[in-house]
């Protein structure tokens, strides 16, 4: 007995020297960033620090630290959460700083590192009209690793049997076909957000994001995606990353403890959802109360709007971006829901991304078919209203719509082929038109070839225009074998890429096995692409079209001593196209060639013939 009660007296006391040890600890949950790095223009840094009342601590820097400094320390109205504020000295070196942090009688010191510019990663080098975007939704393009399929702490499982669940691609499925993306043609790559997204369910497509700072474990990890952007720019390919700044998903820690009561609008309240009128915060005349509901509703309820006029968390996102650009070397960001996000803080946004990295490409997605509201948020806008924009590109919805229903119209005064023309016509309200991203479908629209009825002759003339307008094409996975999909239901355009998984009936990876239309569209694309990397004059020349007549549009690329026609007829039979009106256009001498079907080109006779629903690119030379 005796024994027994020395072993439990020594237990007690070592488990008092325990917890006295513990209650002069200080309970740090996170530190975001985790690091940063010297070198940068703007020298200030905020640290977000979250744990067990945080906000009763003192922070100071050890004595003789001069390579940065402490500026000051900021609580808000939740105790659990305290942002430190740095300056980094223009000659601070790479190096493990220490932060000092005193609640009474605990003490903690916090490890932080900071690093040299120079290690960040290769790239930031943006993209142009040289380039052509391919979209992939990572989730159903390839499972490179089924052990990542369901890992710990995640909500929802793989299930493919689920259309809107998700189904296991992830980022070593795309690292392992970029020989195919090669070989189709392509230059870059635009992936759906590939963050945590730790929902319960439709965590597929990542636009809820949970954690900022961290890759969805079902895709990989931060070494994963670092290593897929370093091979991309090994094989001659660029990346571009998907954010979203306007709302976060109802699972990020964030919606558990909120570092501020007015982090996320509407906090509290019962659900208010946006009105998705993108045209209230350009129109002069809106009602305040609705231009309030278009910026600060919510998307759904899974989907909380954070409240980007809060100083603390507009400094958040825009480090956030910087970190994610330094630590992975992406090429271009496309940040979604532009519109939906605070105007102001948007430009500031912008500005801070292009200052630290110049040739840096962003893409807003807008979505409204009247180009005078997409080109209000883009960089030069002449706006009545003084709101001055920083967005050096925009996703060209109203191009989008000029083109699916201009193809899919008889041609009248209104209708037909006019469509586009008219949506080109408005290119006067942009800076830089050229720099628009234009696409004929995407992960929420319906694939292109649907919107056209089926009509493969439809489809051909549509990727054609694509991959010859100005502008900067962009694709969307599976539009190479002219899938079809109506996009009132999100998961018939967000199928599985067949053969991205083991086991599957076809494989689309290897061309050889393609047949009728998928083959016949694969290798008319590919045929255009690799044609498109040779033109100055698409990549690089000027744009002129003449109005449609008969339906017939006509349009010019030229560069120098080479030129590109295009002649679109919109029409169910065939047309005979007088050259008589294009003659100031064309040289008197020169090398022709039919892109479409291959060949040498005449022009002697002055008139060309051009078949039903069908479209013909002249390559011209001199």
């Amino acid at each position: 007995m005796k024994k027994s009660g020395l072993v439990s007296g020594l237990l007690l006391s070592m488990l008092a020297i325990f917890t006295a040890k513990d209650a002069l600890s200080i309970n740090i949950q996170r530190i975001e960033p985790s690091h940063w790095w010297t070198g940068m223009k703007n020298r200030q840094l905020q640290i977000l620090l979250h744990g067990q009342k945080l906000s009763e601590c003192r922070a100071s820097l050890p004595a003789g630290e001069t390579e940065w400094k402490l500026t000051r320390t900021q609580a808000t109205s939740n105790p659990d959460y305290l942002f430190l504020f740095f300056e980094i000295s223009e000659t601070a070196r790479a190096d493990l700083k220490k932060i000092q942090l005193e609640r009474g009688k605990e003490k903690e010191t916090i490890s932080f590192e900071l690093k040299n510019r120079g290690t960040m990663a290769k790239g930031a080098a943006g993209y142009s009209p040289e380039d052509v975007l391919y979209l992939i939704m990572p989730d159903r393009f390839a499972n490179g690793n089924p052990a990542n399929d369901y890992p710990s702490g995640y909500l929802e499982k793989a299930d493919r049997s689920n259309p809107s669940g998700r189904h296991g691609g992830d980022l070593l499925g795309i690292e392992n076909h970029l020989d195919y993306l090669k070989n189709l043609g392509i230059s870059t790559l635009w992936l759906n957000p590939i963050l945590e997204n730790n929902q319960p369910e439709y965590s597929y497509h990542g636009y809820a994001i949970t954690d900022y700072y961290k890759v969805d474990g079902r895709f990989g990890n931060l070494e994963d995606y670092k290593r897929l952007v370093r091979k991309c720019h090994e094989n001659g390919l660029k990346m571009v990353q998907d954010m979203v700044a306007n709302h976060i998903g109802n699972q990020h820690y964030w919606m558990k403890s909120l570092p501020d009561t007015s982090w996320v609008h509407y906090a509290g309240k019962p659900y208010t959802r946006c009105n998705f009128r993108i045209e209230t915060i350009a129109d002069p005349n809106a009602a305040a109360a609705d231009r309030t509901l278009m910026t600060d509703g919510w998307f759904d309820k899974q989907m909380a709007d954070l409240n980007q006029r809060h100083p603390l968390l507009a400094q958040y996102l825009i480090q956030n971006t910087l970190w994610w650009i330094a630590e992975t070397g992406i090429d271009g960001i496309r940040m979604d829901t532009w519109p939906y996000n605070d105007k102001d803080f948007m430009t500031t946004w912008c500005d801070a991304v292009k200052a630290e990295f110049p040739a840096f490409s962003i893409v807003g997605e807008i979505w409204v078919e009247q180009t005078p509201f997409a080109a209000y948020f883009t960089k030069g806008a002449l706006n009545q209203d003084g709101y001055k924009p920083a967005l050096p590109s925009c996703t060209d919805f109203p191009f989008y719509f000029g083109l699916t229903k201009g193809l899919n119209e008889k041609g009248s005064w209104e209708g037909g082929l006019i469509k586009l023309y008219n949506a080109i016509s408005q290119d006067f309200l942009y800076k830089a038109p050229g720099n628009n991203l234009i696409f004929a479908s995407n992960h929420d629209l319906s694939r292109f070839i649907t919107t056209q009825n089926g009509n493969f002759r439809k489809y051909l003339q549509g990727t054609g225009i694509l991959l010859t307008m100005r502008g900067i094409p962009q694709l969307y996975y599976g539009d190479e074998f002219a899938l079809e999909g109506d996009g009132s239901a999100h998961s018939n355009v967000r199928l599985d890429f067949k053969g991205g998984w083991e086991g599957d009936a076809e494989n689309h990876f290897k061309s050889e096995n393609l047949k009728g239309r998928a083959d016949s569209a694969f290798r008319f694309m590919q045929h255009l692409l690799r044609w498109r990397k040779t033109s100055k004059a698409v990549s690089e020349g000027n744009f002129v079209h003449y109005l449609p007549e008969d339906n017939i549009y006509v349009y010019f690329r030229r560069h120098k001593n080479e030129l590109v026609m295009v002649a679109v007829n919109g029409n169910n039979e065939s047309k005979n196209l007088s050259l008589k009106r294009f003659r100031q256009e064309l040289p008197d001498q020169a090398g022709i060639t039919e892109i479409v079907e291959g060949k040498a080109a005449d022009f002697s006779k002055q008139e060309l013939t051009l078949p039903a629903n069908g479209i013909r690119i002249y390559d011209i030379r001199w």
